[in-house]
């Protein structure tokens, strides 16, 4: 009988660095997570969130709040912070 582990951890970057990431998609708002680690989003800031090298015919395209997106190894995130004034 084999077990099931679940999904593959594989390798994504996010503005140039690399993380592991051991779930099967990841959401807008992680992306923005890893991308600026302890720093809370406010009402000021606006996030954009493209990706390529993606899966399935979706090599590449925009993450928006609430949607998440399949990964695969060596996936490339690019999230760009615009703050209002």
């Amino acid at each position: 009988m084999t077990q099931d582990r679940g999904p593959k951890p594989v390798t994504i970057i996010v503005n140039t660095r690399s993380h592991t990431w051991e779930t099967k998609e990841i959401t807008y708002e992680q992306a923005v997570a890893l991308a600026y680690p302890g720093q809370q989003p406010n009402e000021q800031d606006t996030y954009t969130v493209q990706y390529s090298r993606g899966r399935d015919g979706h090599g590449s395209g925009s993450l928006t709040a609430g949607h998440s997106v399949r990964v695969k190894e060596g996936m490339i995130f690019d999230v760009y912070r615009t703050s209002r004034s």
